[in-house]
């Protein structure tokens, strides 16, 4: 039986997702992206969406109550009385990516209508460059207009992600951002996928050979291409190889995907990377190119 076939595809560019983006980018914290929920229903005004929001609904967003992932990792009671103000959640391990505390503690002390007071008060920091949000809807444009299957828009866009259908996600939105480049952002709300894709750059041969440099200046990272290079490994199994934390093997792996050196493969049930042939072929000929007289 063949695979479940992907739903379509959306790809939309606002001021609200660059401002999320740039607010998590900034702060490290995975509330601005439980957000993004609020960004699809007023993709350029979130400053707005969030007024709208009643205070009690902004905590359950901010906790991740509408994230499919950390309800089945920590059940959706939890996350209610996390909402609520409960403190129990802060030092899970694996919540916010064990990053709850330094993300939440700010706000679950406050009342709902103060926390809402809070978001604001964050977002009207946020200042975007109009030239900037005008190449965003440039390539999100150009994308929608080569209407293509899932898959395909997927792997355009998100270069070195190979998305893989879930079948408790209905709705795919791919959103371009310049403000966590060159990351790669796979976020849910509900039954929607949200991943933001890093609005793609000119660059010149040096440019290249710097980001792969950059890449390979690390013995982790090195590590777990010499792993890669026997087969197909988890997460789990490179962090290890390295001797890394997990999510510090996290943001190894995103700088060797960025680099055109890994592909990631799979959805939050799981994800598996895989060594580029064609990535390293690349890095061939960028040295040759470099080094030609």
């Amino acid at each position: 039986m063949p695979p479940p076939q992907a739903p379509p595809v959306e790809v939309v560019a606002g001021s609200a997702f660059e401002t999320l983006v740039a607010l998590f980018a900034r702060s490290d914290s995975e509330l601005w992206l439980h957000l993004l929920g609020l960004a699809l229903e007023r993709p350029d005004d979130i400053v707005g969406a969030v007024r709208a929001c009643p205070g009690d609904e902004l905590r359950r967003h901010a906790v991740g109550v509408h994230v499919p992932a950390w309800q089945a990792l920590v059940g959706l009671e939890a996350l209610e009385a996390t909402a609520r103000g409960d403190t129990r959640l802060l030092d899970h391990e694996c919540y916010y990516a064990g990053k709850a505390r330094a993300s939440l503690e700010a706000i679950l002390p406050l009342s709902p209508e103060e926390t809402k007071r809070w978001i604001l008060g964050e977002l009207e920091l946020v200042r975007l460059d109009q030239e900037l949000l005008a190449a965003l809807e440039r390539d999100a444009a150009a994308k929608r207009a080569l209407a293509l299957g899932a898959e395909e828009a997927i792997d355009l866009a998100a270069g070195g992600y190979r998305y893989e259908r879930e079948p408790d996600m209905d709705r795919i939105v791919l959103v371009p951002h310049a403000a966590a480049r060159p990351w790669l952002l796979l976020c849910q709300h509900d039954r929607t996928r949200i991943i933001c894709y890093p609005l793609p750059e000119e660059t010149s041969v040096e440019e290249r050979a710097v980001a792969l440099g950059r890449a390979l200046g690390d013995d982790g990272r090195v590590r777990m291409l010499r792993r890669l290079a026997r087969g197909d490994a988890t997460l789990a199994e490179l962090a290890t190889e390295a001797g890394l934390a997990k999510s510090t093997a996290h943001h190894h792996l995103a700088q060797l995907r960025a680099a055109g050196l890994v592909t990631m493969h799979g959805n939050a049930r799981g994800y598996r990377f895989t060594l580029r042939g064609d990535g390293v072929a690349a890095a061939h000929e960028i040295l040759t190119r470099l080094t030609a007289p």
